[in-house]
């Protein structure tokens, strides 16, 4: 769920400087991993495709060369306001989608 929050933002405010707040995961995907990765044909230390490789492409081409966008590492559950508030979202949609009401 994280992957395509980041991809629709980055979909939806093209050219705009951004600051992505992200937890760990997501964080070091972009600003650690990836570089290795596309040095080993999108494949981690272990020769596998990371697990949803699909998204990351996205991600990852419309990040190239755009130097306006900005990452804040956020921890699980540590007090971040605008992280606590994505999580209830979240929820609140994964309970709607349970019960049949989002398809």
């Amino acid at each position: 769920m994280e992957l395509t929050a980041v991809l629709k933002l980055l979909k939806s405010h093209p050219d705009r400087p951004l600051l992505i707040h992200a937890e760990a995961p997501v964080f070091n995907t972009f600003t650690d991993w990836i570089h290795r990765w596309r040095v080993n044909g999108m494949r981690r230390a272990n020769g596998r495709k990371p697990k949803n490789i699909d998204l990351i492409n996205q991600i990852d081409a419309l990040l190239v060369g755009e130097d306006h966008i900005r990452w804040k590492l956020v921890r699980a559950s540590g007090g971040d306001r605008l992280n606590e508030s994505a999580d209830r979202l979240a929820g609140f949609a994964r309970s709607q989608a349970r019960l049949g009401h989002w398809r």
